[in-house]
């Protein structure tokens, strides 16, 4: 079992909301967590969820719900095309592949969620 980082450093505003969720890692749907820094989205968490592999044994489950003004709608982050950092293209925000600001206007990390890897199934919970 590997548990994953849980940051209560993420913006205060952002709702606590239940995250319960399980990926079978063989189901092809989830294939890109099949090599390093690939990922998915999920539809949990407030605005969703990005799913990082960062490598065969360590996964991070980050919330999209961006940190700044994350009452906005438009705020959702996503993977920037060079699959090298996060993004929010509403504010400009940007954020490392483990939720931590590098640039904009956000000065709160992205919320993470619990990770346990177990053989093929990767469980997210908070």
């Amino acid at each position: 079992m590997l548990a994953g980082c849980d940051d209560n450093n993420a913006a205060p505003l952002i709702p606590n909301v239940i995250v319960n969720d399980q990926l079978n890692l063989t189901n092809i749907q989830y294939n890109r967590l099949r090599q390093d820094n690939g990922y998915v989205y999920l539809n949990a968490g407030v605005r969703g969820i990005i799913v990082i592999r960062e490598n065969a044994n360590r996964y991070r489950a980050i919330e999209r719900n961006c940190s700044y003004k994350p009452e906005d709608a438009c705020g959702i982050v996503e993977v920037d095309a060079s699959n090298l950092f996060l993004k929010d293209p509403c504010c400009g925000s940007q954020f490392d592949l483990t939720g931590q600001v590098t640039g904009g206007p956000a000065t709160y990390p992205l919320r993470q969620y619990g990770t346990t890897l177990q053989g093929n199934f990767l469980y997210i919970t908070n």
